[in-house]
This record gives structure tokens, sequence and C-alpha cells, in this order.
């Protein structure tokens, strides 16, 4: 998997949210894909109801060396793949919530409230963002989030959220640099110690 594409990442995480999607009984948010030079913010993707943007250049290739950590599947996934599965996670948000903003809503600030746990990246400005990144490991890799946050993992479960993989997490990043499977056992030790 480390020779992928953006291109196939993009192909995946598409597919990926509309199985979601469909499995939830959501709406499938639509997908809009903005070249670089149409491009003006400083993130890579944006969600606003129904509707997913993302400019796939400036999303994360697969990470092999030095500080590019982002794999499929992983607690770390800025590829296009796991950037449309964060901004599902905004939908869901969204679509979940009674009082809403632009892009989110009450649920996500109820959910971190009830689960109080830490963010699972340091992507975490606001309640939103924490819920958007959880949603996506619970989306990419369920059983990954259930070992790492299993609070919000039962929450989601709760909730009513349907998980569309059932396999264990190390299945998840088949394919994976040894440096990418390495560092999520080293996080598990040292959770359990």
């Amino acid at each position: 998997m480390t020779h992928e594409t953006k291109a196939s990442l993009l192909a995946r995480g598409a597919a990926l949210m509309a199985r979601f999607c469909t499995a939830n009984a959501l709406e499938v948010p639509q997908l809009t894909i903005v070249k670089r030079e149409g491009w003006s913010f400083d993130a890579c993707a944006y969600y606003r109801p129904v509707e997913v943007t993302i400019c796939v250049e400036k999303c994360a290739a697969i990470g092999v060396a030095g500080m590019a950590w982002s794999f499929p599947g992983h607690s770390t996934d800025r590829t296009p793949y796991g950037v449309i599965a964060h901004e599902l996670g905004h939908h869901a948000d969204w679509s979940r919530s009674e009082r809403k903003g632009r892009y989110y809503g009450d649920f996500s600030i109820a959910m971190r409230a009830r689960c109080a746990e830490a963010p699972l990246t340091s992507y975490c400005p606001n309640d939103a963002e924490w819920f958007a990144e959880m949603f996506r490991l619970f989306v990419t890799n369920p059983d990954l989030l259930h070992q790492l946050r299993p609070r919000t993992f039962r929450d989601l479960l709760g909730m009513g959220f349907v998980p569309v993989f059932n396999d264990p997490w190390y299945a998840r990043l088949a394919g994976a640099p040894e440096r990418t499977v390495q560092s999520i056992i080293n996080k598990l030790t040292t959770k359990r110690h």
C-alpha cells in the first residue's frame, strides 16, 4: 500500500464514505475536488452541509520517513483517504445536531464532554475537530479507536453508529511501513502502563 497514489487514496476514501453512509442511514455528502491553483485555504479540505470539498494535492502522501506518519487507518492520516473520513465526521456531527454551526453542531460538544478522552491527534482546536478525528478512526479502523479511545468508541456505538470494518486494527494497517505499526504498538503499550 505504500505505493498508493493520492488519486487512488481519494477513490478509496470516496467509496468508504459512501459505504459508511449507506450502512448508517446518512445522506452521502457530495464530494467536490478543487485543484491547487483554485484553492485559497491552508487546510486541505472542508465540510459544508452536505458537501466535502477537498484539494487532493494539499493532502499528505503515505508517510514512510522522517516526520511523515500518515497512513490509511493509522491514528495519523492526512492522506485523501483519512481526510475524507475526517470530513465525514463533520457531516455526522452536523447531521446529528440540533443546534448547528457552519460545519459542526452540539452533537460533538456533548460527546466530548461525556467521553472526556484526550484528543487522538494534535489537530484539535475545538470540539468539532476532536470529534472529526475520533470519527475518522471509527470509520477507517474502528478496532484501533476501540483500543486507543474506548469510551469514545463505545459512545459512538451507543449513539447508533455501525462500523463497516470488524477486523483487528493491525489488519487495517496491512502494507504499512514497519515504523507505522510499531508506533501503534508503542501507544498501546504506553497506554496499558
